[in-house]
């Protein structure tokens, strides 16, 4: 399997060295039915949902690719728009696959870096103990504002380590607020 943290590729692997891959998450799946609506047939399609996480120095528009590449060696039919019925008599496997051409790259700022340097000054200031992070995953755009604003991007987040963040009961402990408070507060009186 060419994408993913399968337990081949994780095996030992330490979680900064992990977040520093790319991955393909499987964000849904659908087919058939359930509960009430269930039936005893064979399903005629199903439908996944596909996320990838980027590194930097891989492109987004290669990575999409590499997974139609390797739909397409399964030994599918690929298409962008719903087959027609001739299609789908034609081959005997089709995917649609739809891209998300709102895409972007990943970026990393240097930590070496004069900026870097003032805002590690300043949330340390504000919080003794800070821990620092070469990568931090997330769906920010920060390619797309570092090419608006002409500049360089540093994330500072005050979340808990469990806030079970997008999912069910994420939350934010008070006094991680009340740090993260103090926090924006040195951020913003930097020099």
């Amino acid at each position: 399997m060419p994408f993913g943290w399968g337990t081949s590729t994780a095996q030992g692997a330490h979680l900064l060295e992990l977040i520093n891959q790319p991955s393909l998450n499987i964000n849904g799946l659908s087919s058939g039915q359930t509960g009430a609506r269930a039936a005893n047939v064979i399903p005629p399609t199903a439908t996944a949902d596909l996320d990838l996480r980027l590194v930097v120095g891989i492109d987004w528009r290669a990575q999409q690719q590499r997974v139609v590449d390797y739909i397409r060696s399964r030994g599918y039919f690929i298409v962008v728009r719903e087959p027609t019925q001739q299609i789908l008599l034609e081959h005997p496997r089709v995917a649609m696959i739809m891209r998300d051409e709102a895409s972007y790259n990943a970026v990393r700022t240097p930590m070496d870096l004069p900026i870097a340097r003032k805002v590690i000054e300043a949330v340390e200031s504000a919080r003794k103990d800070v821990v620092l992070l070469p990568t931090m995953g997330g769906s920010v755009p920060l390619g797309a504002m570092e090419r608006a604003a002409q500049t360089r991007t540093i994330t500072v987040p005050i979340a808990n380590y469990d806030d079970n963040q997008h999912a069910a009961n994420e939350n934010l402990r008070l006094q991680n607020l009340w740090d993260g408070v103090e926090t924006m507060a040195a951020l913003l009186d930097m020099k």
